[in-house]
């Protein structure tokens, strides 16, 4: 997790994915900007955060996204469009 600055909307970058041979991912790497950190601690009512609780959210946002749950979903950002720390 890599927590960027001067963004006031909260944004997540999936940097990578890694799968299994049965094409479970097992490991997703992302950065996250501060804006997206306060947002987990007003959602969840927490103070701080660790690196495994950012990782259980994020884990459960993405399964919402991918299941279309609870409002969520996918927006894919071209590479150049968007960069997290601006």
């Amino acid at each position: 997790m890599d927590a960027s600055h001067n963004n006031k909307t909260p944004h997540i970058k999936i940097i990578d994915m890694s799968t299994s041979d049965t094409g479970v991912a097992v490991n997703v790497s992302f950065e996250v900007n501060d804006a997206f950190l306060d947002m987990v601690k007003r959602e969840e009512k927490v103070d701080k955060i660790s690196q495994e609780f950012l990782s259980n959210y994020v884990y459960n946002l993405l399964e919402n996204c991918s299941n279309e749950k609870n409002g969520y979903g996918y927006k894919t950002i071209k590479n150049g469009e968007v960069t997290i720390d601006k």
